[in-house]
């Protein structure tokens, strides 16, 4: 079976001038393609369901110009890190709209699809190049158990969707142990489908509540989560949390990726507390932009929390404190 991303490494023989240029224009495309699907998709929702699109406020030239570097800002840390091996170049590659070609107009009908499609276009074609910002702190992280055989790395992602970010920690962790939780089994069955087609040993996949995570305590080196906690009310994401270091080891790292908050770029509070919510239906999301996930984390018992944003998402990472070995 034709795998969804080149063989691992297979763009190495380019120069790196030209592997860049290429990957440049390939962002430049995926943004395009994202402008013509909310070109098509806007008045069709004003058609149908005229109340979910409000009209938004006028962005300034200057908040625009911030927006186009930030985007700028994340392919360049996107090339420098595959520069680093932090995951093979070919990543950079992907294709996230093949599934929408290569199922349409199937994907109309599958909320799954749909559900990718609405993110990737929210992030005018670089939710993937997100989505690869938890690889770094995450392999950061994992090299505390660096005396441990590869093979013998466990990492969860929770939430795990469709696959996507399984995809991605099996390219950069080609010899670990992943495994994957969602609350559903449709959502599963496509992840499946798309990590078959990829390298490597196929993900253990289990349907499960996030707030309930079907492992033993202190069983997993890393965790993640990638846009998962926007979607949950305010008492389910310290549970996730507790969950998440619960099943950590110690010395452990979790590492969490998810849109952005108010204080983080308060000059689209607009777009913030009433389109993104009304579009996409994220009830929790108003909520969501205001919580202290530090404060979880903390209390949750994690140390060494770091936080950084790329475009419009942002990152944790924490550690699990090391067990205190008595005298």
């Amino acid at each position: 079976m034709q795998s969804s991303f080149p063989n691992t490494n297979q763009f190495t023989w380019l120069p790196k001038t030209l592997t860049n240029l290429t990957y440049q224009k390939i962002q430049q495309r995926e943004s395009f393609l994202s402008f013509v699907y909310k070109a098509i998709s806007r008045p069709l929702t004003n058609m149908f369901v005229p109340k979910t699109n409000p009209t938004t406020q006028f962005i300034s030239t200057r908040i625009l110009l911030e927006i186009e570097q930030r985007i700028n800002q994340l392919g360049k840390i996107d090339w420098q890190d595959s520069q680093q091996g932090i995951y093979p170049v070919d990543l950079l590659f992907d294709n996230p709209w093949q599934n929408f070609f290569r199922y349409y107009p199937d994907v109309w009908l599958d909320l799954g699809y749909l559900r990718n499609l609405q993110v990737e276009t929210l992030f005018d074609g670089v939710a993937d190049s997100m989505r690869r910002r938890i690889l770094a702190p995450l392999k950061r992280g994992l090299s505390a158990f660096s005396s441990i055989p590869p093979q013998q790395i466990k990492v969860l992602d929770v939430g795990c969707g469709m696959g996507q970010t399984l995809k991605f920690l099996r390219a950069a962790l080609p010899e670990a142990a992943l495994f994957g939780v969602d609350l559903s089994t449709g959502n599963l069955r496509q992840a499946k489908q798309v990590l078959l087609e990829n390298p490597g040993e196929l993900p253990q996949l289990t349907p499960a509540n996030a707030e309930d995570l079907p492992y033993p305590d202190n069983y997993f080196h890393g965790t993640s989560s990638v846009f998962l906690f926007h979607e949950l009310p305010a008492v389910s994401r310290k549970r996730v949390i507790e969950e998440c270091f619960r099943v950590t080891k110690p010395g452990g790292v979790l590492t969490i990726c998810d849109s952005m908050q108010l204080f983080d770029f308060p000059e689209l509070e607009v777009l913030m507390k009433k389109y993104f919510p009304a579009m996409f239906h994220e009830s929790y999301h108003r909520d969501y932009i205001q919580d202290n996930l530090v404060e979880h984390l903390e209390q949750a018992g994690f140390e060494k929390i770091e936080t950084e944003n790329h475009f419009f998402s942002k990152y944790w990472s924490a550690r699990k404190p090391e067990l205190v070995s008595s005298k």
